[in-house]
């Protein structure tokens, strides 16, 4: 079996793209309960990358797809049709009704495989990117019959999921 944690990157103060101070530090405390990792991808953009660092890891690769067509981490398709305040579950809604949705959620989910498929037998990989549709909605794609209603609000910052 092999292990993928995806998690949204820490905070930081818009419009910086950087981590705040606080930011760094909700990091390192998350960072020290995780264990090791054997491969570790981010978005390219400064905050993801520099979640993984100040978590103690050192970035093994940037994937560019993890920052969506904007390159910026901040939209997807129909996003604007989400109802945010029903967490997981009103992803789970759109994700299976709103095809440009499922098609953008698919495509990272296969990002995901080909990253955990990357890592040896028992091993472990961590993606650090975005939240919303990138990690909530994919999180949802992967696992539709999934009691969604249990996942509570979608991820906070260095929130995630684990699959094994």
């Amino acid at each position: 079996m092999r292990y993928l944690d995806v998690r949204r990157h820490s905070k930081r103060e818009r419009p910086n793209q950087h981590l705040s101070q606080w930011g760094v530090s909700i990091a390192r405390r998350v960072g020290e309960g995780l264990g090791a990792f054997d491969r570790i991808v981010t978005s390219p953009l400064p905050r993801c990358t520099e979640t993984a660092v100040a978590m103690g890891f050192a970035v093994n690769e940037i994937a560019e797809q993890l920052a969506g067509d904007d390159g910026l981490g901040e939209t997807f398709p129909c996003m604007s049709e989400i109802d945010w305040g029903a967490g997981y579950v009103g992803f789970a809604h759109r994700v299976a009704t709103l095809l440009p949705l499922a098609e953008f959620v698919r495509q990272q989910a296969e990002l995901w495989r080909e990253v955990v498929e990357a890592v040896p037998d028992g091993g472990r990989a961590l993606i650090v990117g975005h939240g919303g549709a990138f990690l909530d909605g994919t999180a949802v794609y992967c696992l539709p019959q999934a009691d969604h209603r249990a996942w509570g609000p979608v991820s906070g910052y260095c929130e995630g999921v684990r699959f094994g």
